[in-house]
Parts: structure tokens; C-alpha cells; sequence
């Protein structure tokens, strides 16, 4: 993981935020655990270069590291996400606020409903007669599923973060009549002395009674 040291780097203007003068480097980390309590995780860095356009901005970008940490089962699907490439996210288009305009968009209300819809509809479409401790292990996963489709998304003030933690907690309908539910967080810090992101970390956890299991994804921005 990156050292933190994007206070070191020279700003200048646009619109009412400053930029990085130099190419940063941006790294993201998805954990996710799996059905045996292991977990995937898939890091990525970029180099990335902030400039003014108009009143706002765009980050232009290339990816300079990949690498995917899998049990040995999923090796082969570890080997081809770690050989695929994310250069198509960029551009990205910030607002004069700093805003994400056309790359990835906020986890907004309506996204987080969307997704306990999906889980709803998967366990009722999967929902079968095993036994309850393996219903209850099948509902995890299909809500786990779900909820990390949230993950996909950018966080919409992700480059020049508000700092104000997002959390909230949304129930999930089980066909035998139990709740599951969703528990969301995200929280970001700027760097030291600048209004650019310096670390944001985003979770969702998913929970059936006392079992749960847990997705993350963090973020850095560094000279």
C-alpha cells in the first residue's frame, strides 16, 4: 500500500479547488470474504494526473499495478481479473465542487434500495428446501452478492471528499420470514492541508442473525 504523503505535493488552481501539480498515484483495494471465511482481495494502482478544465476537472489515467489475492481454487479466475485492464475508467470528469460528473456515481439512496431488491428477488428465486443452516449460509451469500455490486461505484465525492461519514443500516426480506439486512459506511479524509483525498475506506456488511460477512474497499491518493 502507498505511504500517505500528498501534502508534500505543490497545488494550483481550478475553479475553487486546487489540484496536484505533479502525477499521483492512486490506489484501490477490494477485500471480500468468502463462503469459508477466507477472503479475495484485488489491489490496483494507477498514475494519475489532475487538470483544470473549465470550472472544473479531469483525471486522466493509467494502471501500473494488479494484483489479485485468492484461495488456490479460484486461481484461475484470480489470474484473469489480475490481467485485466481498468484504462477505460478514465477520463474523469470532476464538477467545480470536485464531484464525479462521468466516471462512476455516489452510492445514493435509490442504489442501496435497488440492491436489497436484488437480493430479495435472488433468494426467493433460489430458495429451495435445505436445511436451515444451509438456506441461512445461502441467503449470506446471495445478499453479500448484492451488496457488492455497491462496490462498482465510485463514491461521487471520492477525489475531494466531504469527510462527513456516510452509515446507514437497510432490513432485506427473507421468504421464510426472517430479516436479513444491509449495513453500509463510507468515510474519506482529505490530505493534510489540501482539500484532495488523501484515504477513504467503504463497507458493507450483510447479516442474517448472528452470521455475517464483510466487503470493503479502500482507496488512497499519494505522491
Amino acid at each position: 500500500m502507498v505511504g500517505a504523503s500528498a501534502f508534500s505535493v505543490p497545488a494550483m488552481a481550478a475553479g475553487r479547488l486546487t489540484i496536484p501539480a505533479n502525477s499521483m498515484r492512486l490506489m484501490r483495494q477490494i477485500e471480500r470474504e468468502l463462503r469459508d471465511g477466507r477472503m479475495l482481495t484485488v489491489t490496483r494502482e494507477w498514475q494519475v494526473d489532475f487538470a483544470a478544465q473549465g470550472r472544473g476537472i479531469v483525471i486522466s489515467g493509467q494502471q501500473v499495478f494488479a494484483k489479485v489475492d485468492a484461495p488456490e481454487q479460484l486461481a484461475r479466475l484470480a489470474a484473469i481479473e489480475e490481467a485485466r485492464s481498468t484504462n477505460s475508467m478514465f477520463p474523469i470528469m470532476l464538477g467545480e465542487g470536485g464531484e464525479i460528473l462521468a466516471a462512476g456515481i455516489s452510492t445514493k439512496q435509490e442504489d442501496l434500495a435497488a440492491a436489497i431488491r436484488e437480493a430479495e428477488a435472488m433468494i426467493k428465486l433460489n430458495s429451495s428446501s435445505a436445511t436451515q443452516r444451509a438456506q441461512r449460509m445461502a441467503y449470506l451469500a446471495q445478499l453479500q452478492q448484492a451488496g457488492g455490486t455497491l462496490l462498482e461505484q465510485m463514491p461521487r465525492d471520492l477525489f475531494y471528499p466531504s469527510e462527513e461519514k456516510v452509515h446507514s443500516i437497510k432490513p432485506v426480506n427473507l421468504p421464510d420470514g426472517s430479516r436479513g439486512e444491509f449495513e453500509f459506511s463510507f468515510l474519506a479524509r482529505c490530505a493534510p492541508g489540501e482539500r484532495w483525498l488523501a484515504h477513504a475506506e467503504r463497507q458493507i456488511i450483510t447479516r442474517i442473525g448472528d452470521d455475517e460477512r464483510r466487503s470493503s474497499e479502500t482507496w488512497a491518493l499519494n505522491a
